[in-house]
Protein backbone atom coordinates (compact mmCIF):
# COMPACT_ATOMS: atom_id res chain seq x y z
CA UNK A 1 0.00 0.00 0.00
CA UNK A 2 2.45 1.68 0.68
CA UNK A 3 4.33 1.39 -2.38
CA UNK A 4 1.24 2.16 -4.51
CA UNK A 5 0.67 5.98 -2.32
CA UNK A 6 4.36 6.82 -3.66
CA UNK A 7 3.32 5.68 -7.28
CA UNK A 8 0.71 7.57 -7.34
CA UNK A 9 2.43 10.90 -6.17
CA UNK A 10 5.36 10.93 -8.37
CA UNK A 11 2.55 10.50 -11.51
CA UNK A 12 1.38 13.63 -10.06
CA UNK A 13 4.64 15.27 -11.06
CA UNK A 14 6.00 14.17 -14.64
CA UNK A 15 9.92 15.26 -15.33
CA UNK A 16 10.80 18.33 -17.25
CA UNK A 17 13.31 17.30 -19.68
CA UNK A 18 15.25 19.95 -21.59
CA UNK A 19 16.07 19.58 -25.36
CA UNK A 20 18.97 18.39 -26.62
CA UNK A 21 20.50 22.10 -28.18
CA UNK A 22 19.50 25.18 -25.93
CA UNK A 23 18.30 27.89 -27.29
CA UNK A 24 19.78 31.29 -28.19
CA UNK A 25 19.17 34.46 -26.08
CA UNK A 26 17.47 37.24 -28.37
CA UNK A 27 19.98 39.77 -29.15
CA UNK A 28 20.54 42.57 -26.85
CA UNK A 29 18.21 45.71 -27.93
CA UNK A 30 20.16 48.35 -29.79
CA UNK A 31 19.88 51.86 -28.03
CA UNK A 32 18.23 55.13 -29.47
CA UNK A 33 21.17 57.05 -31.29
CA UNK A 34 20.67 59.55 -28.58
CA UNK A 35 21.61 57.45 -25.74
CA UNK A 36 25.10 56.39 -27.40
CA UNK A 37 28.24 57.63 -26.42
CA UNK A 38 30.92 58.10 -29.09
CA UNK A 39 34.55 56.73 -28.44
CA UNK A 40 35.63 59.96 -28.52
CA UNK A 41 33.47 61.04 -25.54
CA UNK A 42 35.03 57.82 -23.97
CA UNK A 43 38.34 58.74 -24.78
CA UNK A 44 38.44 62.47 -24.26
CA UNK A 45 36.00 62.72 -21.65
CA UNK A 46 33.87 65.63 -23.55
CA UNK A 47 30.28 65.52 -23.86
CA UNK A 48 28.69 66.02 -27.48
CA UNK A 49 27.34 69.70 -27.85
CA UNK A 50 24.00 67.85 -28.53
CA UNK A 51 24.32 66.27 -24.51
CA UNK A 52 25.49 69.37 -23.23
CA UNK A 53 22.47 70.99 -22.55
CA UNK A 54 18.76 70.43 -22.17
CA UNK A 55 16.63 72.91 -23.08
CA UNK A 56 12.79 73.17 -24.92
CA UNK A 57 14.37 73.26 -28.30
CA UNK A 58 13.40 69.44 -28.57
CA UNK A 59 10.10 70.65 -28.10
CA UNK A 60 7.71 72.08 -30.88
CA UNK A 61 8.27 76.42 -31.36
CA UNK A 62 10.16 78.76 -32.43
CA UNK A 63 14.37 78.62 -31.78
CA UNK A 64 16.95 80.79 -32.90
CA UNK A 65 20.70 79.98 -33.39
CA UNK A 66 23.24 81.56 -31.66
CA UNK A 67 25.31 84.33 -33.99
CA UNK A 68 28.56 83.30 -32.11
CA UNK A 69 28.65 79.31 -31.15
CA UNK A 70 25.19 78.22 -34.04
CA UNK A 71 23.81 76.25 -30.71
CA UNK A 72 20.10 76.45 -30.79
CA UNK A 73 18.31 78.40 -28.28
CA UNK A 74 14.39 79.40 -27.71
CA UNK A 75 13.40 82.38 -29.49
CA UNK A 76 12.59 84.03 -26.19
CA UNK A 77 16.05 83.44 -25.18
CA UNK A 78 18.38 86.56 -24.81
CA UNK A 79 21.43 84.80 -24.32
CA UNK A 80 23.36 81.94 -25.66
CA UNK A 81 22.82 78.83 -22.89
CA UNK A 82 26.20 77.39 -24.42
CA UNK A 83 28.18 80.49 -25.04
CA UNK A 84 25.88 83.18 -23.11
CA UNK A 85 26.42 85.44 -25.94
CA UNK A 86 23.89 87.62 -26.79
CA UNK A 87 20.94 86.52 -29.02
CA UNK A 88 19.26 89.53 -30.06
CA UNK A 89 20.62 92.97 -31.70
CA UNK A 90 17.95 95.13 -30.16
CA UNK A 91 19.45 97.78 -27.72
CA UNK A 92 20.29 96.60 -24.29
CA UNK A 93 17.51 98.48 -21.92
CA UNK A 94 19.14 100.92 -19.90
CA UNK A 95 18.56 101.29 -15.91
CA UNK A 96 17.56 104.27 -14.36
CA UNK A 97 20.28 106.88 -12.85
CA UNK A 98 20.98 106.42 -8.96
CA UNK A 99 19.16 108.95 -7.27
CA UNK A 100 22.06 111.44 -6.47
CA UNK A 101 23.17 111.78 -2.81
CA UNK A 102 23.10 115.47 -1.20
CA UNK A 103 26.68 116.28 0.20
CA UNK A 104 26.80 117.01 4.42
CA UNK A 105 27.24 120.80 2.95
CA UNK A 106 24.07 120.71 0.72
CA UNK A 107 22.03 119.22 3.84
CA UNK A 108 23.24 121.66 6.14
CA UNK A 109 22.28 124.73 3.53
CA UNK A 110 18.77 123.24 3.09
CA UNK A 111 17.92 123.02 7.01
CA UNK A 112 19.86 126.95 6.71
CA UNK A 113 17.32 127.77 4.10
CA UNK A 114 14.06 126.24 5.81
CA UNK A 115 14.89 127.92 9.32
CA UNK A 116 15.57 131.49 7.66
CA UNK A 117 12.19 130.89 5.84
CA UNK A 118 10.45 129.68 9.26
CA UNK A 119 11.81 132.91 11.13
CA UNK A 120 10.59 134.82 8.25
CA UNK A 121 6.91 133.22 8.44
CA UNK A 122 6.97 133.64 12.19
CA UNK A 123 7.63 137.70 11.69
CA UNK A 124 5.17 138.08 8.81
CA UNK A 125 2.65 136.60 11.23
CA UNK A 126 3.44 138.68 14.37
CA UNK A 127 3.11 141.33 12.16
CA UNK A 128 -0.64 140.54 10.74
CA UNK A 129 -1.86 139.48 13.69
CA UNK A 130 -0.25 141.57 16.41
CA UNK A 131 -1.12 144.73 15.18
CA UNK A 132 -3.91 146.70 16.50
CA UNK A 133 -4.98 148.06 13.20
CA UNK A 134 -3.07 151.82 14.07
CA UNK A 135 -0.44 151.34 11.51
CA UNK A 136 1.85 150.04 14.51
CA UNK A 137 3.21 146.63 15.45
CA UNK A 138 3.26 145.12 18.89
CA UNK A 139 6.78 143.18 19.77
CA UNK A 140 5.49 140.73 22.53
CA UNK A 141 7.19 140.78 25.55
CA UNK A 142 7.84 144.75 25.21
CA UNK A 143 5.23 147.85 26.62
CA UNK A 144 5.55 149.77 23.60
CA UNK A 145 5.16 150.12 20.37
CA UNK A 146 7.32 151.22 16.77
CA UNK A 147 5.81 152.18 13.50
CA UNK A 148 6.12 149.20 11.08
CA UNK A 149 5.67 151.71 8.33
CA UNK A 150 7.45 154.53 7.29
CA UNK A 151 5.58 157.76 6.82
CA UNK A 152 6.71 159.90 3.50
CA UNK A 153 7.83 163.23 3.83
CA UNK A 154 5.80 165.99 2.26
CA UNK A 155 6.97 168.27 -0.42
CA UNK A 156 7.54 171.44 1.04
CA UNK A 157 8.20 174.86 -1.09
CA UNK A 158 11.76 175.56 -2.29
CA UNK A 159 12.04 179.13 -2.64
CA UNK A 160 15.04 179.90 -5.24
CA UNK A 161 17.77 182.88 -4.28
CA UNK A 162 17.74 184.21 -7.10
CA UNK A 163 15.89 184.75 -10.82
CA UNK A 164 17.27 186.67 -14.52
CA UNK A 165 14.92 187.04 -17.67
CA UNK A 166 15.89 187.14 -20.90
CA UNK A 167 14.65 190.74 -20.57
CA UNK A 168 11.87 193.13 -18.73
CA UNK A 169 10.12 195.72 -19.20
CA UNK A 170 11.37 198.12 -16.81
CA UNK A 171 12.05 197.81 -13.17
CA UNK A 172 9.21 197.87 -11.94
CA UNK A 173 8.15 194.65 -14.12
CA UNK A 174 11.44 192.72 -13.49
CA UNK A 175 11.69 189.01 -12.90
CA UNK A 176 12.14 189.15 -9.43
CA UNK A 177 8.52 190.11 -9.07
CA UNK A 178 7.48 186.21 -9.97
CA UNK A 179 9.22 184.74 -6.83
CA UNK A 180 8.04 187.86 -3.99
CA UNK A 181 4.39 186.17 -2.86
CA UNK A 182 3.07 189.15 -4.00
CA UNK A 183 -0.12 188.87 -5.96
CA UNK A 184 -0.01 192.74 -7.11
CA UNK A 185 3.13 192.20 -9.14
CA UNK A 186 4.24 190.64 -12.35
CA UNK A 187 7.13 190.15 -14.63
CA UNK A 188 6.61 191.31 -18.22
CA UNK A 189 9.33 190.99 -21.09
CA UNK A 190 10.30 193.95 -23.25
CA UNK A 191 8.04 194.06 -25.79
CA UNK A 192 8.75 190.89 -27.72
CA UNK A 193 5.22 189.04 -27.25
CA UNK A 194 7.17 185.78 -25.70
CA UNK A 195 8.71 185.29 -28.63
CA UNK A 196 12.66 183.96 -27.41
CA UNK A 197 11.65 184.47 -23.99
CA UNK A 198 13.38 182.71 -21.11
CA UNK A 199 13.48 182.86 -17.04
CA UNK A 200 16.18 181.07 -14.94
CA UNK A 201 16.09 180.44 -11.45
CA UNK A 202 18.69 179.68 -9.35
CA UNK A 203 19.05 177.85 -5.31
CA UNK A 204 21.03 178.25 -2.59
CA UNK A 205 21.59 174.58 -2.24
CA UNK A 206 20.57 171.28 -4.13
CA UNK A 207 17.10 170.73 -3.94
CA UNK A 208 15.52 167.69 -5.40
CA UNK A 209 11.80 169.47 -7.79
CA UNK A 210 8.93 167.81 -7.52
CA UNK A 211 6.49 170.14 -8.97
CA UNK A 212 6.58 173.70 -10.38
CA UNK A 213 3.27 176.45 -9.86
CA UNK A 214 2.55 178.78 -12.91
CA UNK A 215 0.39 181.81 -11.90
CA UNK A 216 -0.83 184.43 -15.12
CA UNK A 217 -1.84 187.56 -13.88
CA UNK A 218 -4.94 187.44 -11.81
CA UNK A 219 -6.67 190.38 -12.91
CA UNK A 220 -9.33 189.29 -15.36
CA UNK A 221 -8.30 192.70 -17.69
CA UNK A 222 -4.88 192.61 -17.51
CA UNK A 223 -4.72 188.77 -18.42
CA UNK A 224 -6.70 189.28 -21.25
CA UNK A 225 -4.38 192.15 -22.89
CA UNK A 226 -1.00 190.34 -21.98
CA UNK A 227 0.49 187.54 -24.14
CA UNK A 228 0.85 184.50 -21.87
CA UNK A 229 2.75 180.89 -22.03
CA UNK A 230 1.51 178.45 -24.01
CA UNK A 231 4.50 176.06 -25.14
CA UNK A 232 7.53 175.74 -22.38
CA UNK A 233 10.80 173.65 -22.39
CA UNK A 234 12.09 172.88 -18.68
CA UNK A 235 16.08 172.42 -18.51
CA UNK A 236 17.55 171.28 -14.43
CA UNK A 237 21.25 170.56 -14.40
CA UNK A 238 20.95 167.10 -13.19
CA UNK A 239 18.62 166.02 -15.76
CA UNK A 240 20.02 165.17 -19.78
CA UNK A 241 16.75 165.42 -21.25
CA UNK A 242 14.35 168.31 -20.83
CA UNK A 243 10.70 168.80 -20.08
CA UNK A 244 7.76 169.79 -22.39
CA UNK A 245 4.55 170.75 -22.28
CA UNK A 246 1.56 173.31 -22.66
CA UNK A 247 -0.28 175.64 -20.52
CA UNK A 248 -4.07 176.61 -20.80
CA UNK A 249 -5.09 180.18 -21.83
CA UNK A 250 -6.90 180.45 -18.20
CA UNK A 251 -5.75 182.70 -15.43
CA UNK A 252 -6.20 179.29 -12.85
CA UNK A 253 -2.39 178.21 -11.12
CA UNK A 254 -1.43 175.53 -13.17
CA UNK A 255 0.74 172.92 -12.09
CA UNK A 256 3.55 171.16 -13.67
CA UNK A 257 5.21 168.04 -12.70
CA UNK A 258 9.44 167.68 -12.54
CA UNK A 259 11.55 164.67 -11.95
CA UNK A 260 14.53 166.21 -10.86
CA UNK A 261 17.01 164.69 -8.14
CA UNK A 262 19.55 167.09 -7.23
CA UNK A 263 19.26 170.52 -8.96
CA UNK A 264 20.60 173.76 -8.21
CA UNK A 265 19.51 175.64 -11.06
CA UNK A 266 16.05 175.55 -13.33
CA UNK A 267 15.72 176.95 -16.54
CA UNK A 268 12.04 177.70 -18.63
CA UNK A 269 11.89 178.56 -22.70
CA UNK A 270 9.23 180.20 -23.79
CA UNK A 271 8.38 178.03 -26.82
CA UNK A 272 4.65 178.90 -27.87
CA UNK A 273 2.71 181.88 -26.52
CA UNK A 274 -1.59 182.59 -26.13
CA UNK A 275 -2.25 185.78 -28.26
CA UNK A 276 -3.25 189.32 -26.19
CA UNK A 277 -6.77 190.62 -26.99
CA UNK A 278 -8.54 193.89 -26.53
CA UNK A 279 -10.63 194.54 -23.64
CA UNK A 280 -13.41 197.15 -25.11
CA UNK A 281 -11.98 200.16 -25.92
CA UNK A 282 -8.05 199.21 -24.82
CA UNK A 283 -6.00 197.68 -27.05
CA UNK A 284 -3.74 194.50 -26.47
CA UNK A 285 -0.36 194.75 -24.83
CA UNK A 286 2.59 193.54 -26.66
CA UNK A 287 4.59 191.99 -23.83
CA UNK A 288 4.02 188.45 -21.96
CA UNK A 289 2.95 188.19 -18.80
CA UNK A 290 3.35 186.22 -15.65
CA UNK A 291 2.63 187.20 -11.70
CA UNK A 292 4.30 184.14 -10.27
CA UNK A 293 6.09 181.09 -10.50
CA UNK A 294 6.68 178.97 -7.14
CA UNK A 295 8.66 175.25 -6.59
CA UNK A 296 7.86 172.18 -4.71
CA UNK A 297 9.84 169.76 -3.35
CA UNK A 298 12.77 168.51 -0.86
CA UNK A 299 16.12 170.32 0.16
CA UNK A 300 18.88 168.23 -0.20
Amino acid sequence: MQGDNNDSFDDLFEPFELSDTPTAPPPAATPPPSTQRTSAADTTGEVPVSQQHVTMTDQAGPSTNCPSCGAVNPAYNHHCERCGSRLSSDPMPIAPAPPSRSTAGGRALGVLAAVVLLVALIALMMNIFGSDGSGEAVVPGSSSSTTSSTILEAPVELVPSSVTASSQLDDSFGPENLIDGNPDTRWNDNSLRGVGAWLEFTFSSPVQITEILFQNVADEEAFKRNYKIQGYQIEVNDLNVPISGRLLNSNEPQRVKVASLETFMLKVFVTTTHLAEPVGEAPPFNELALQGVQFFGYQK
